[in-house]
């Protein structure tokens, strides 16, 4: 592997989906990218009493919109009221977000389901998070 976000144990990336095979599809995926260790949540409900525990951890989550109990736009507004500067991405297929809306419901990016490799390093270094070269990949 050769990783284009920096190495730091300390580094933790959520994920968050109802759908356990996009969790850890996307899982997958993420751990191609980062040596960031990824954890996965299946309900909203875990992601958040975890992230509460330790809100310093998480260096980004991502997301789904649409699960049960809890939607995305809900557990963003929970987490950043945990910690303002929480680094957020929306990742959803209902296609009734643009990138203006979810920057004021609080998140960071948008990610239209299904989404390219090229997409998400694009909104992964726009939020800060790419440290070297994409085309090191």
């Amino acid at each position: 592997m050769n990783p284009i976000f920096s190495s730091n144990e300390n580094r933790h990336w959520m994920l968050v989906d109802d759908n356990a095979e996009l969790l850890t599809m996307l899982s997958v995926l993420m751990s191609g990218l980062t040596d960031a260790t990824i954890e996965c949540h299946e309900s909203p409900q875990s992601a958040l009493a975890a992230f509460a525990a330790a809100p310093h951890r998480y260096e980004l989550v991502i997301t789904d919109f649409e699960m049960p109990d809890m939607d995305g736009v809900e557990l963003c507004r929970r987490l950043r009221a945990i910690m303002p500067a929480q680094k957020v991405f929306l990742a959803t297929g209902s296609g009734f977000f643009t990138e203006t809306a979810v920057g004021h419901l609080g998140f960071s990016a948008l990610l239209n389901k299904p989404f390219s490799m090229a997409v998400l390093q694009e909104k992964l270094a726009a939020a800060g998070l790419l440290h070297e070269a994409a085309h090191d990949l």
